[in-house]
C-alpha cells in the first residue's frame, strides 16, 4: 500500500467521525508521525510504498481513531505555540484557549517591563503554560505544582526549546512540585519540604483549573469523556467556582503588591467570577473573551 492510498482509505474509514477535511488531515499527520515523515515529504512523494512493520502501526492508530481516541493520545503529542507537548491520559489536551491565554500574558508581562518574572501555573498538567512561559522569558523563575504525580511527570519530560531550528534549550526550565490547589498555599516560609519552592512575592499567578460543571457531560463528545481526565476538567454543579475560591487564597498568600493573575474561566460565570475576586479585595478585574467571542479569562492584580 503506497502512502496515498493510505490516506484515502484512512479518511474514508474515518468519516464518520471527522468532517472531510478533518479526516485527511488526521490520516495524514498518522502517516506523517509513525513513519517520521514531514507533512511535505508525504505531498511531494504521495506513491511511497509504507513497509508492512509501519503499515500494522498506523492501522493499529487507525483503530484506536475509530474508537474515538484522540489522535494526541494516540501519537503523544500536541503542538503548542510552536512547541511540541508530550501527552497521555494523564493530562489534558492543550487548546488553543489556553494558547490564547499564554499570548495575553506574553504580551502583558512585555508591556510591563519585566523580563525576569517570577511566575506560579497552579494546576500545570502538561506543563503547557509553564513551558511556553519558560521560552518566553528565557530568565524567568517558574514554578508549577499538580496534584496528580502523573501529570506532573508529562509536565516533567517536555522537551521544550528556545528556537526549535536550532534546538537550544530553554535555560532555565520550570520547577515542578505536587500540590492540591483546594488544601490552599504553603504558610509563608514555610520550607518543610525540599521540594517546596519559595513561593513569595510572585509577578504572575496563572492558572486553567478544572471548570466544567457535571451536567455539562450530556454535551460534551465522547472523545473527550471517554479520554481526558475527570479531575482536570469537571466541578460539581452546587460549587463550580471552587478552584476560583481558592485560588484566591493563592494569590492572596504568593503574589507581590502590584501582581497579577490570569486564569481561565467558564463562560457561564464570567460575572461571578468577577464579583468573587472583586469581593476578596483584588482589582482591576477584567472579564476577556477568547476568539470565539466567550468570556474566557479572568485577570485582576493584588494592591492590598
Amino acid at each position: 500500500m503506497t502512502r496515498k492510498e493510505f490516506v484515502t482509505k484512512a479518511t474514508e474509514s474515518l468519516a464518520g467521525h471527522y468532517s472531510p477535511g478533518e479526516a485527511k488531515a488526521v490520516s495524514v499527520r498518522i502517516l506523517s508521525h509513525f513513519l517520521g515523515l514531514s507533512e511535505y515529504e508525504y505531498s511531494v512523494e504521495p506513491n511511497v510504498p509504507i513497509p508492512k512493520p509501519d503499515l500494522v502501526r498506523i492501522q493499529e492508530a487507525l483503530d484506536e481513531l475509530a474508537a474515538d481516541r484522540p489522535v494526541q493520545y494516540v501519537t503523544g503529542q500536541e503542538t503548542f505555540e510552536g512547541h511540541t507537548f508530550n501527552v497521555s491520559e494523564a493530562v489534558l489536551i492543550p487548546r488553543p484557549e489556553t494558547a490564547q491565554l499564554c499570548r495575553m500574558i506574553i504580551e502583558d508581562l512585555h508591556s510591563s517591563g519585566i523580563r525576569e518574572p517570577r511566575i506560579l501555573d497552579a494546576g500545570t498538567g502538561s506543563g503547557c503554560i509553564a513551558w511556553t512561559l519558560a521560552a518566553a522569558f528565557p530568565n524567568a523563575d517558574i514554578f508549577a505544582c499538580d496534584i496528580d504525580e502523573e501529570a506532573l511527570a508529562v509536565a516533567g519530560s517536555q522537551k521544550i526549546y528556545l528556537d526549535e531550528g536550532c534546538r537550544q534549550k530553554v535555560p532555565c526550565p520550570p520547577a515542578f512540585f505536587k500540590a492540591d490547589i483546594l488544601e490552599g498555599p504553603p504558610a509563608p516560609g514555610d520550607r518543610s519540604s525540599d521540594l517546596m519552592p519559595n513561593l513569595e512575592d510572585l509577578d504572575l499567578l496563572v492558572s486553567n483549573p478544572p471548570y466544567v460543571c457535571e451536567s455539562e457531560k450530556d454535551f460534551m463528545a465522547p472523545n473527550v469523556l471517554d479520554y481526558e481526565p475527570d479531575k482536570a476538567l469537571f466541578v460539581p454543579d452546587n460549587d463550580p467556582l471552587r478552584f476560583y475560591k481558592a485560588l484566591a487564597g493563592w494569590a492572596e498568600s504568593t503574589v507581590r503588591m502590584g501582581g497579577k493573575c490570569w486564569m481561565e474561566i467558564n463562560e457561564a460565570f464570567g460575572s461571578r467570577v468577577r464579583e468573587l475576586f472583586e469581593s476578596r479585595g483584588f482589582s482591576d478585574v477584567e472579564i476577556l473573551q477568547d476568539f470565539h467571542g466567550k468570556d474566557r479569562f479572568v485577570t485582576f492584580t493584588k494592591w492590598f
